[in-house]
């Protein structure tokens, strides 16, 4: 490819890509959600951890059916109809009112998120650059969506969230228009662009099914501890479970394609335990930058064991400190956080599209951890009878519990990363992942 071809590709891969995780992580908002009942606020905040799960496999499928037709024009081609499909969805957003359905919108506009996400991946990820545009346009859109609360995961909204409802509008019309022109120049310049292999009749299910049995395990145990997050038992069983569906998924990639897998599962849970619930908008910048480092120096140093070392470390730090309010401390967990994500995403490195897809796109999904610590933040309300008398008690966890646990399962998906390195040879690679290499551009 000519350097300005390259430029074009990868400035398309990062707003596409932040375009597309915005409308994938973030519940659909309008300026008159605010105004909307509080039942459809409640759908929306019961029903947006199954959306994104939903968009990520929807994101997986497509990225494995485009690789194995190996067209890029035709992986173009479905990036620009999903961007269609945005578009449409956050247009007849503005044109509505407070009594549409947001949860309705919002699964649409997850699910043509990941659509997107999937398919520019089968497209851009063959060629280095834009690669890391893709992927830090995935991060950069989880940052943004940290400035403002979402509702929880426990499948509610508290009396407050009605009233501290902004309308951020994200992503922005003009940032669905940007994207949507630059793809349409992306198909036109990969209209004819040659077939990367010969049409296989043979669907390559492991990686599907790796996706599935990963996403879908993970919702759950997120969604049952949000409601029963102070038994340890419970705590127990989801580290357990994090750890066991990371290193099946990871065994169903070829080679050692699962690494990323497990650096995402051990990060994602560290992250979900130590990043505030709510980021101040002028760290976003910082910690973009910060993100853009780690992902420059994994691309050169890889070394995936030792993220997840240092992320064993952070947990324990987090749970030592669960209780600061001192911003320098809560901002610096978030910049440490960002380095070691954009450090570990790049520091694996997956021979096969699907797998990076995967293995990325899996951050998006609410964990176990992000589960515990909305439990902890909310409590459990029980009630109990006293002689003639009812009470209401609320339970609160341990703060430093979804720390812990988050420390317990990066150290089971290190021990994870060592079983794979010691099963999987050095340089052992499907035929299906060879033909999938990175170019060096």
């Amino acid at each position: 490819m000519r350097s300005y071809q390259v430029a074009a590709e990868t400035i398309t891969a990062l707003v596409t890509a932040t375009v597309a995780g915005l409308a994938l992580a973030l519940p659909i908002d309008f300026g008159w959600t605010s105004q909307t009942s509080a039942l459809q606020l409640d759908l929306l905040a019961y029903s947006l951890p199954r959306a994104i799960s939903a968009g990520v496999l929807v994101a997986m499928i497509v990225a494995v059916l485009l690789t194995t037709l190996g067209s890029v024009e035709v992986a173009w081609g479905t990036t620009l109809g999903g961007l269609l499909v945005l578009l449409a969805n956050h247009a007849f957003g503005h044109a509505s009112d407070p009594h549409s359905s947001l949860s309705t919108m919002n699964f649409i506009d997850s699910l043509a998120g990941g659509l997107v996400l999937g398919a520019l991946g089968a497209a851009v990820l063959h060629h280095r650059l834009s690669a890391f545009a893709w992927t830090l346009g995935i991060l950069i859109s989880l940052l943004l969506g940290s400035v403002n609360p979402v509702p929880r995961i426990g499948g509610g909204i508290d009396e407050t969230t009605g009233d501290h409802w902004h309308a951020t509008d994200m992503p922005p019309l003009w940032m669905l228009l940007l994207a949507l022109a630059l793809s349409a120049l992306g198909f036109l310049a990969n209209r004819n662009h040659p077939v990367a292999q010969r049409l296989s009749i043979e669907l390559p299910l492991a990686p599907i099914l790796a996706g599935v049995v990963l996403v879908l395990i993970t919702l759950a145990s997120a969604e049952w501890l949000a409601r029963h997050g102070g038994s340890l038992a419970g705590i127990g069983l989801a580290v357990v479970t994090a750890v066991g569906t990371a290193m099946i998924a990871a065994m169903l990639l070829p080679g050692r394609d699962g690494e990323i897998v497990l650096l995402a599962v051990g990060l994602s849970a560290v992250a979900a335990a130590t990043v505030a619930a709510e980021l101040p908008a002028w760290s976003i910048p910082l910690l973009v930058a910060v993100t853009a480092f780690g992902m420059w120096m994994g691309s050169r140093h890889g070394a995936p064991s030792a993220c997840l070392v240092a992320a064993i470390v952070l947990g324990i730090t987090t749970a030592l400190t669960a209780d600061t309010e001192w911003a320098w401390l809560i901002v610096g967990g978030a910049a440490v956080v960002s380095w070691l994500i954009g450090f570990a995403l790049t520091s694996a490195r997956p021979r096969y599209v699907p797998s990076r897809v995967l293995g990325t796109m899996v951050i998006f999904v609410p964990s176990a951890v992000l589960g515990m610590r909305d439990y902890v933040a909310r409590g459990d309300y029980a009630v109990r009878s006293t002689g003639n008398a009812t009470v209401c008690t609320v339970t609160s966890g341990s703060t430093s519990a979804p720390a812990w646990t988050a420390a317990l399962v990066a150290a089971g998906c290190l021990a994870g990363l060592v079983v794979l390195h010691r099963s999987r040879p050095a340089g052992e690679a499907t035929n299906a992942a060879t033909q999938e290499s990175i170019d060096p551009e």
